[in-house]
């Protein structure tokens, strides 16, 4: 089983490095997608290294912080016997949010269920909850399995950010696909 394991990780290492790749050979031949490209290298290159320090959850704290201008959120894993919620970590967060998060667990499963980021700053989003009003900005499902989920939530933007631009939402699809796997490849070692 161990075995597996280690391939598993290696095998993510390995996409996450040709993804890293990638968007380095297109942010020089491409020029006009440059930011976006530069964007989501870091994020990549980021979540590669933390993986092989053991520190993907500061990780992701980093990358919410310094590429989408997020200083209050959260990780957290939701029980689905139980329905209880472990916050993996948490920066920033205040009291009350975390409360809230506690308190609407079922709510904040039916967002991570579809596997896409849900933005909640959009006038035209329809899946408003709740925790909608609340002060979160998106929800980024990192896995969901017969016995666990688990999302990054991320609340207020700083002060000069009025929402996600197109290239924040390419981060946000970016963790939604690799952040829960190097998150449960590295509790897996």
């Amino acid at each position: 089983m161990n075995d597996e394991l280690q391939h598993d990780a290696r095998s993510l290492t390995e996409i996450l490095q040709a993804g890293s790749a990638d968007y380095r050979r297109q942010s020089i031949e491409c020029p006009t997608t440059l930011s976006v490209c530069t964007k989501l290298y870091v994020a990549n290159q980021t979540m590669l290294a933390a993986m092989g320090q053991h520190r993907v959850a500061a990780a992701l704290v980093e990358i919410c912080s310094n590429l989408l201008g997020c200083e209050q959120l959260a990780i957290v894993k939701i029980d689905r016997a139980t329905a209880n919620i472990h916050f993996l970590t948490a920066e920033g967060l205040q009291q009350a949010n975390r409360e809230l998060i506690a308190n609407h667990v079922r709510g904040l499963e039916a967002q991570i269920s579809p596997g896409t980021p849900q933005v909640f700053l959009d006038a035209e989003n329809e899946s408003r909850f709740e925790l909608g009003d609340s002060g979160i900005s998106a929800v980024v499902p990192l896995w969901t399995d017969d016995r666990s989920s688990g999302a990054l939530i991320l609340f207020q933007l700083l002060p000069q950010r009025s929402g996600f631009d197109a290239e924040d939402r390419e981060v946000l699809q970016l963790l939604s696909i690799y952040a829960g796997p190097c998150l449960r490849s590295q509790k897996r070692d």
